[in-house]
């Protein structure tokens, strides 16, 4: 059998041989090296990626600089630059812009969503950035969520007002100017993180005019973290239900976070670990068509501006604020007040291990200070903690407040723990604890030593140290032959509100005998609303805890009006 015939290679087989070999050739050679040279050092392993399809603005021609880059730098015509940006009308629009909006264009359309990235820099828009709106019944779910480098390395910003009605970034669900005012049902779940936002105003103080357009606009289960927006009139616009922002930072805006007019539906929100302070007007503000429901607030920093939560002027159609959490939260610095809304409604509220303070520099001048906390109904609220304490009277500037440290029209069914500081606020002089105009009932508190209600004051006022008794819905000073409902901690004229301990440990008014501890105590003869050690006919109120010489005012006494 003849050996197989041998055929020479082709030209073409010889070049590409000799292409595949030359790259493997050159590694080899790179890693063997110098024989004295150190071992390569490896590239860094990159960070997580965001899940799903990514696109940076800087791919699709952002430049980053912090200057104005028109389209007209790079293309001669609009036809031009529509190639390349279908959603521009001008040739004046900046380059930045067209390059994000054309990011969050292109990941919308693509069937399935994704995550547009903005590198460090400083990025020049003058138009919105609108998200694409979800139907919650859409299966592809083109959800696009942004996502920067860090709140002060990657920063987009609007160094011209866009106008009233229009925003930084938009839900696409919010009609933006021109499209109608309507909330069309949005369903967002859309996602910004890691990115800062500077509005046309970031340096106004209190009383300034705010600027018209706004930071961004929410709609249905936004998430925003590690997010900062500076400078617009309101930082958050939020509708609808079930956002939330996790560590941001809503600063130098005319108002931090607004619900503002126009949805159908609202709460479920989460604030967590979110500084709103350092705004011209509030921290929060609330238009009378919208309210806060069935929200939380965790950890976050109000104040250091006029009002930390205020309900703007107008006719309410929903709740002020109804069922909402404020856990660990700060209400410091505030110039007026902390939550104000004299023609608001407060119901069902918990505000647990709060604090705050008053402070003129950041007060508006032609505006009041009736009280920390202003509404027309205040009703089934919790006071714990911190927040119960209202300060001690030095850092809360007490003598500032006009009225009292809580006003209201009415006031039922509410808990203040830990109300040692705010019963002092009244007994100090400084400012009554409670101011209620209304109703007044059923109002709970409780102090170090004692426990008792607050309670609005009948004919006649009443002193500290007066024991009580029941006038209807009212307390007034203990007549002969009556039974004591408790001991006034404070006093006030008629019609005005008292803390009256029921239980515990409280001081007493007396007469001029001297008691010795561990009396039985009952009240005076001629003057029944102070304790006397003497035998008769009176029921006893409670025990002497310590001596009390003749002629000295009061007696802490043990409460034991169980025992009338």
């Amino acid at each position: 059998m003849s050996p197989p015939i041998s055929r020479p290679l082709s030209r073409r087989l010889l070049l590409l041989a000799a292409a595949l070999a030359l790259p493997a050739a050159t590694g080899a050679a790179q890693r063997r090296g110098p024989p004295d040279s150190p071992a390569p050092v490896p590239p860094p392993k990159p960070g997580p990626a965001p899940s799903g399809p990514t696109l940076s603005i800087r791919d699709r021609g952002a430049i980053g600089d912090g200057r104005s880059h028109p389209l007209s730098e790079r293309y001669k015509s609009l036809e031009a630059a529509r190639r390349v940006h279908p959603h521009v009308r001008s040739l004046d629009q900046e380059c930045d812009w067209a390059a994000a909006q054309g990011a969050i264009l292109e990941l919308s359309r693509s069937g399935h969503g994704g995550t547009v990235l903005v590198p460090p820099g400083h990025y020049r828009l003058d138009g919105e950035l609108v998200l694409p709106n979800l139907d919650r019944y859409d299966d592809a779910f083109n959800e696009v969520e942004i996502v920067g480098a860090g709140m002060r390395a990657s920063l987009l910003s609007w160094p011209d007002d866009l106008g009233p009605g229009r925003f930084a970034i938009r839900a696409g669900s919010r009609q933006g100017k021109g499209e109608g005012t309507g909330d069309r049902d949005g369903y967002q779940r859309s996602r910004i993180a890691h990115l800062g936002l500077r509005g046309p105003k970031p340096g106004n103080r209190p009383g300034d005019a705010p600027p018209g357009m706004g930071g961004v606009a929410l709609t249905s289960r936004f998430l925003l973290e590690r997010v900062g927006v500076f400078g617009f009139r309101a930082g958050v616009d939020v509708w609808r239900d079930h956002s939330s922002l996790i560590s941001c930072q809503l600063t130098k805006n005319h108002i931090g976070a607004y619900w503002s007019a126009g949805t159908e539906s609202f709460g479920d929100h989460l604030f967590l670990d979110t500084d709103l302070a350092g705004n011209t007007l509030a921290s929060i503000a609330v238009a009378p068509e919208n309210g806060i429901d069935h929200s939380s607030f965790i950890s976050c920093h109000f104040g250091f501006s006029p009002y930390g939560i205020l309900a703007e002027d107008g006719p309410a159609q929903r709740t002020f604020l109804s069922n909402n959490k404020f856990l660990d939260c700060a209400f410091e610095a505030c110039g007026n007040g902390w939550i104000q809304g004299p023609m608001a409604e407060m119901f069902g509220n918990s505000l647990i291990g709060c604090s705050g303070s008053l402070l003129p520099d950041y007060r508006l001048a032609k505006r009041p200070v009736a009280g920390l906390i202003v509404v027309r109904t205040l009703e089934r609220n919790q006071f714990t903690g911190g927040t119960a304490s209202f300060g001690d009277g030095t850092n809360d500037r007490a003598a500032d407040i006009g009225t009292a440290a809580i006003v209201a029209g009415n006031a039922v069914g509410n808990r203040f723990e830990d109300a040692e500081r705010l019963i002092r606020l009244g007994r100090d002089g400084l400012a009554p604890a409670l101011a209620v105009a209304g109703t007044c009932r059923a109002n709970r508190f409780e102090a170090v030593e004692c426990s008792g209600e607050f309670r609005k004051v009948g004919t006649g006022g009443v002193d500290a140290g007066n024991l009580v008794q029941r006038d209807y819905d009212r307390v007034r000073r203990l007549e002969p032959d009556r039974p004591a409902d408790g001991v006034a901690l404070t006093s006030s004229p008629a019609g005005g509100i008292v803390p009256v301990a029921t239980a515990g440990i409280a001081p007493v008014g007396k007469t001029r005998a001297a008691i010795r501890m561990g009396a039985v105590l009952r009240p005076g003869g001629a003057a029944s609303m102070r304790v006397d050690p003497s035998p008769g006919p009176g029921a006893p109120v409670g025990v002497a805890t310590v001596d009390a010489p003749a002629g000295s005012d009061s007696v802490t006494v043990e409460l034991r009006l169980e025992l009338r």
